[in-house]
């Protein structure tokens, strides 16, 4: 199955049709940087925290007791969590969408599945797909390059099926603190990606209309051997910062020694990173014609609109 840069014209029954490239004035990071990160990681078979917080991620999918027909994978990266999916629900058709086509070409050419999924490259802000058709959404680590966040959680509820469920996870603020640390003794900048905090995720969330979304938080502590495998592991994946406006040209020796210098060792030498994890579940929410504003912020939901909804 070849891989489709799609717009919303694709319909319900899933036939798609070939565009044109995204339009860059959509986004406020740097899309040249994500397709140059992505290209990096193309062929690296391992990537331990990514990894680990998926898996982290499918225990607390399993424990939900559903049987979704469509699941989405969004942000599927090299579509290496397929595979899992495709095992915890044998009757779905499983959906791997991301925004580089490079890593899901990659996939393609790659990897081996006894069911084909459909590869689609899109922008998660903006989902080429009708509403209402997928019964599962699972994001793992995607919220950070979703800039500004609230449309990616509306175009969330809305490709949600009535009976509709999404597992997410994203990093929290305190990710990273260690780094951030040293590298406010160097300077001001920004080098992390902007991250909500689970209350911030959870209110996100109730402003895109979903129901009860579910939040809980875990921290993590990663050992590395040296700032730079640190460093080398971040920038492999993505992590620093791909914002638009940030300063650039900073990953020089020199600047690599200053944070060896200023980063704590560990008790084996080494140095600890801090991972803050938020996890969030949550089910399709009622339309907007549903749900009504007050002035200071507050959603008020018709009692005839929670006797209509089932979960």
């Amino acid at each position: 199955m070849c891989i489709l840069a799609v717009t919303r014209t694709l319909r319900q029954e899933f036939q798609v049709y070939y565009v044109s490239t995204f339009d860059e004035t959509d986004y406020q990071i740097d899309l040249e940087l994500v397709d140059r990160i992505n290209r990096r990681r193309i062929g690296r078979h391992e990537f331990a925290v990514p990894d680990l917080i998926a898996g982290r991620l499918f225990e607390r999918l399993a424990l939900l007791k559903i049987n979704p027909q469509r699941v989405l994978d969004l942000g599927a990266g090299d579509a290496r969590h397929i595979k899992p999916l495709q095992k915890s629900f044998p009757d779905a058709t499983v959906f791997a969408a991301d925004l580089s086509a490079s890593q899901l070409r990659s996939a393609r050419a790659t990897r081996f599945w006894q069911r084909q999924p459909p590869l689609v490259a899109l922008d998660a802000s903006s989902l080429a797909f009708a509403d209402g058709v997928f019964d599962l959404v699972v994001s793992n680590l995607m919220l950070p390059w979703i800039h500004p966040p609230d449309q990616f959680a509306s175009e969330l509820n809305r490709v949600m099926s009535e009976q509709g469920v999404f597992f997410l996870s994203t990093a929290g603020p305190d990710t990273l603190i260690e780094l951030r640390e040293c590298w406010a003794s160097i300077d001001s900048a920004s080098h992390v990606n902007a991250l909500l905090d689970m209350h911030d995720v959870g209110d996100l969330l109730l402003r895109s209309g979903v129901s009860d979304p579910v939040m809980d938080v875990e921290r993590l502590q990663i050992n590395y051997s040296s700032v730079d495998a640190l460093l080398d592991e971040l920038i492999a994946t993505g992590a620093l910062s791909v914002v638009a406006g940030r300063r650039r040209g900073l990953m020089g020796r020199d600047i690599r020694r200053k944070l060896a210098s200023a980063y704590p060792k560990n008790n084996e030498g080494g140095i600890t990173a801090t991972l803050e994890v938020v996890y969030a579940h949550g089910w399709k929410g009622q339309s907007d014609s549903s749900r009504k504003h007050s002035s200071n912020g507050e959603v008020y939901v018709s009692l005839d609109s929670l006797r209509g909804f089932k979960k």
